[in-house]
């Protein structure tokens, strides 16, 4: 009787394991990513120029010119693709500069690089540097252009649909910038109605909100295009710091049912910006950091996660869902 005992108390044992392992599977499952799902990489503001004092043979120093830092951090998440948030490379992004700083620093994520322009680049004419380092990759829809090119695109990656803006109004050939009827901005529109994805990203430099003097009126025209055409989230750079903002709808009250979520990421390297007067919706703002932000895309949502510097600790994760 004791055997038969010990017998049923182990079957009884494994039972109850059984019934655990396939209770609790289908919960791992659900919070694990699918294969499928891109990593991507976002930030801007990077490269120091080899002629800055830092600069220090490419390895800078604190505070200043880690733009190796980042690029490794960036590496090994080892990300579908990179978003490059504008101003790859200081101070005037010559060409001269981005081949002996930002190639030897971000330069071997160039294959999977979307760039978008901003405002160190236009210290070269036109655009030039850019233009010529990045190639078709800066201005796909004018293939060969190495100066004035336009600079805005777009792209699909996983289920997403991605547009790049470029948001150096004023710099734009034929005068009309970021306006309404301006080419960019009736391209935009186009686009995002000829591409009605679930999950939709935009790609700038210069934000449309800040808490510091770096937000920019001029791109107002271009977000309430986006807010029209359904964009669930903004990424840019400039401020040199990392900003998240609550969905938000043009005019910058909150939206949590079609608001864009912006979220500034200027943290690539070059060096530190801080904050004045907090924006309303403002959630999470860290100066004196630097990083990169990881977004894994899904069908109908998104998670981010700041991925900071050794140097610079700091987090800020969690989950969007699309429109």
């Amino acid at each position: 009787m004791a055997t038969k005992s010990r017998i049923a108390a182990i079957y009884g044992s494994l039972l109850i394991l059984v019934l655990a392992t396939v209770v609790a599977t289908p919960n791992a499952a659900a919070t694990t990513p699918s294969p499928g799902d891109p990593v991507v990489v976002a930030v801007g503001d990077i490269a120091c120029a080899p002629t800055d004092p830092e600069f220090n043979n490419g390895l800078g120093t604190p505070g200043h010119c880690r733009m190796k830092t980042t690029s490794d951090l960036a590496t090994q998440i080892s990300p579908t693709s990179v978003f490059m948030l504008g101003d790859a490379q200081y101070n005037s992004g010559s060409l001269a500069d981005f081949n002996t700083s930002y190639a030897r620093s971000w330069g071997r994520l160039k294959p999977i690089t979307r760039p978008a322009i901003g405002n160190h680049e236009y210290g070269t004419h036109g655009g030039g540097g850019y233009f010529s380092y990045f190639g078709d990759a800066g201005t796909p829809q004018q293939p060969g252009c190495v100066k004035q090119c336009n600079g805005w695109y777009s792209f699909n990656v996983g289920d997403w649909h991605v547009v790049v803006l470029n948001s150096e109004c004023t710099r734009i050939s034929g005068g009309t910038g970021c306006a309404v009827g301006s080419p960019q901005q009736q391209w935009l529109a186009a686009d995002l109605a000829a591409y009605p994805a679930k999950c939709t990203a935009v790609l700038q430099h210069r934000p449309r909100w800040s808490s510091n003097s770096f937000a920019y009126a001029d791109v107002a025209p271009l977000v309430d295009t986006m807010y029209r055409g359904g964009v669930d989230l903004l990424l840019a750079g400039h401020s040199h710091s990392y900003e998240r903002f609550a969905p938000q709808n043009p005019s910058g009250a909150r939206d949590d049912a079609n608001g864009i979520r912006q979220i500034v990421v200027g943290t690539g390297g070059s060096f530190y910006s801080g904050f004045s007067t907090v924006m309303p919706n403002s959630l999470v703002r860290k100066s004196q950091i630097f990083g990169v932000l990881k977004l894994t895309l899904r069908p109908t949502s998104y998670d981010w996660a700041f991925v900071a510097a050794p140097e610079t600790p700091f987090t800020d994760s969690g989950t969007g869902t699309c429109h």
